[in-house]
């Protein structure tokens, strides 16, 4: 028997339809939902029409329950939750059709169930979910004292948002992750497809690209708050995620107050955000060979921003317009040292690489030069990759060979112009890498 894995889907439309689209070429012979159909996302009863029209094998889990008895709890969680998420189980509740609320009303905590030889246990979460997550990490012992009271072969569950499988004193724990909010960093939707004969048992599992923007879009959109857009843009948990931000407030504002510049200068907001996040894109998945931190990359995110700034003042030359304002508007929250820094890369989007004989370039110190010529190069080809502002790219891979860098793009269509100005715009790229540039093409 071939079964597809999914679990935590949390009313994420955009994952669960890409995760279901991939998983039809595999012939499975059936698709077990470990549940948390709800929450976070902005499509909950969209999510539940979905799993029934499929005819998914799904059980509740605790977050659907929660948003089930949102009404008889109101007052104590209102009191008892951190206020977004007593918002996302109001909010998913009100959005739920009667049908939709009967059906999950409906669903089982567990199934068991026997097959090839098999007996499989199937929930959403291993230990009682108020507990600590069931993880690849947790001690043996707790395995162990699962597997003793199951009496189950296979036990299959979701709740921590990460897949792994483990054996322990002969039982299988296999958790597919989370399809619609990841929680190891990745923002791939996550899912699994398990083999199971009486001499065969194996598990693979795959990370699916799907459109995280739409899914960020939607949630901005429909007023929920901003963290769970967040959350599902980075792959991070909720608790992770709040706890970012409050360790970041000065970033925050830093960032805002671009921002604010930016649409005082009348940027075009839809291009800039797109090549802000092709910029870091980027940036990530070529880290090894340029070995910049955080603080590089935060840089890199102002000055992709701030870039197109000058034209405030028109066309002609508005990278240099770009780099006088930053270098002179007081609002930005940098210092001396760090506007030129975010100057220099947003000048160096276009036209001329960086020279010595540039006075602003030449008044940085070779490491700081060096960022400014790699972080330059990165926001130059970001820009070419947006060349006709359409935001075509959804999502970029990097291969780094010996002597040559080939930039996969994802792409809602091809755009010989985009793939042109980024190879043109490359060639800064080219020279501090010491490398070839390549791109190529695939169509979502």
């Amino acid at each position: 028997m071939k079964v597809a894995l999914i679990s935590d889907i949390h009313a994420n439309l955009p994952a669960l339809e890409a995760v279901l689209e991939d998983i039809r070429p595999h012939g499975v012979d059936a698709i077990w939902n470990m549940g948390d159909m709800l929450g976070y996302g902005a499509f909950p009863d969209e999510v539940v029409n979905l799993l029934k029209k499929e005819k998914i094998q799904n059980i509740i889990g605790n977050y659907d329950l929660k948003v089930l008895k949102v009404k008889q709890k109101k007052d104590n969680w209102k009191k008892g939750v951190p206020p977004e998420k007593w918002i996302a189980y109001n909010w998913a509740y009100g959005k739920l059709s009667k049908s939709s609320i009967n059906y999950l009303n409906s669903l089982n905590e567990e199934i068991k169930l026997e097959s090839d030889g098999k007996k499989i246990l199937i929930k959403h979460s291993a230990l009682d979910p108020d507990e600590e997550h069931l993880t690849l990490d947790s001690p043996d012992e707790k395995f162990r004292e699962i597997a003793s009271q199951s009496g189950a072969d296979i036990i299959i569950f979701g709740h921590s948002h990460i897949p792994f499988k483990k054996k322990v004193d002969g039982v299988w724990f296999i958790n597919p992750g989370s399809v619609g909010r990841p929680g190891d960093g990745d923002p791939k939707a996550s899912y699994a497809i398990m083999t199971f004969q009486p001499k065969v048992f194996h598990v693979v599992y795959y990370r699916i690209d799907y459109d995280v923007e739409k899914a960020v879009s939607a949630i901005r959109d429909s007023g929920l708050p901003d963290i769970f857009a967040e959350m599902i843009r980075e792959g991070h948990s909720f608790e992770t995620t709040k706890e970012d931000e409050e360790k970041e407030p000065v970033e925050n504002e830093v960032l805002k107050a671009s921002i604010t510049l930016a649409k005082s200068c009348g940027y075009e907001e839809t291009h800039s955000n797109q090549v802000a996040r092709i910029s870091l894109n980027l940036f990530d998945e070529l880290q090894p060979l340029h070995e910049l931190g955080e603080k590089e990359r935060f840089f890199l995110h102002n000055a992709a921003i701030m870039h197109d700034i000058g034209w405030i003042e028109g066309q002609n030359k508005h990278h240099k317009t770009a780099l006088k304002i930053i270098l002179e508007d007081t609002s930005i929250l940098f210092d001396e040292k760090e506007r030129l820094i975010v100057g220099s890369i947003a000048r160096y989007h276009r036209a001329a690489l960086p020279r010595k004989k540039h006075a602003h370039f030449s008044s940085l110190d070779p490491s700081e030069q060096r960022s400014v010529q790699v972080l330059s190069s990165i926001l130059r080809v970001a820009d070419g990759l947006d060349r006709t502002h359409q935001s075509i790219v959804k999502s970029v891979l990097c291969e780094v060979k010996f002597d040559q860098i080939i930039i996969r793009c994802e792409v809602t269509r091809p755009s010989e112009a985009d793939r042109q100005a980024a190879l043109d715009k490359g060639k800064l790229m080219q020279k501090v890498f010491k490398r070839d540039i390549s791109i190529e093409w695939k169509m979502q």
